[in-house]
């Protein structure tokens, strides 16, 4: 239950991890489009700093001054336009380019969040499935030690119910090995012999579950 509990939120900070990634990514499109907005801006201040040249320019020569004037709108018009159009080339471009690595962030964000579904699902069900196991294990143990591990077995041992998983393993290892016990020594050196590591390991995780 702990375990799963764990994985649970590791999987919840990954999935928040792929919102920031998101937003990240929608900021930068954001970004580009300012970027190109304001390059439409600052083309279109120099095309009517040209204008206001080309005229200054125009009246010191001596000419017309209406007709210097119309030649200043219409080169100016024909230079805002070309700076307008490559300016929105640029936009667009960047945009592209922004959406595309929106796309592929978002591709990303998908195969990490479908990988650690799959992990956290997968340890969740070998949790269960140990769990499982240790609790076939501890029934030849709760007759002594009660259903919830909640006795002192032949009235001489600890309460072991809540036990780290970590040191009931290595108590039942010193059991096997006849190298821990105390008082206890001779009686659960026969329980244990015919236990695998894999059955200590599993009911050292079943009994720490116990409250």
């Amino acid at each position: 239950m702990k375990k799963t509990f764990i994985y649970s939120l590791a999987l919840a900070a990954v999935l928040t991890g792929c919102g920031d990634s998101v937003k990240e990514a929608a900021n930068t499109v954001t970004e580009k489009a300012k970027e190109s907005t304001s390059h439409v801006v600052e083309a279109t201040k120099e095309a009517a700093s040209e204008a206001v040249k080309s005229t200054t320019e125009a009246v010191k020569d001596g000419k017309n001054v209406v007709e210097a004037a119309k030649e200043a709108v219409v080169n100016t018009t024909a230079k805002a336009v070309d700076a307008t159009k490559e300016a929105a080339s640029h936009a667009v471009e960047v945009t592209k380019e922004a959406a595309s690595s929106t796309v592929d962030s978002a591709k990303h964000i998908a195969s990490r969040a479908v990988e650690s579904t799959k992990e956290v699902a997968s340890a969740a069900v070998a949790t269960v499935a140990s769990n499982s196991a240790g609790k076939a294990v501890f029934k030849k143990c709760a007759g002594c030690h009660g259903s919830k591990a909640e006795k002192k077995a032949l009235g001489k041992s600890n309460v072991i119910a809540g036990w780290d998983a970590a040191k009931t393993e290595d108590a039942l290892k010193g059991y096997k090995a006849g190298s821990y016990g105390g008082s206890m020594k001779g009686v659960m050196k026969g329980q244990v012999m015919t236990l695998s590591d894999e059955d200590i390991k599993a009911v050292s995780e079943y009994i720490s579950t116990l409250k």
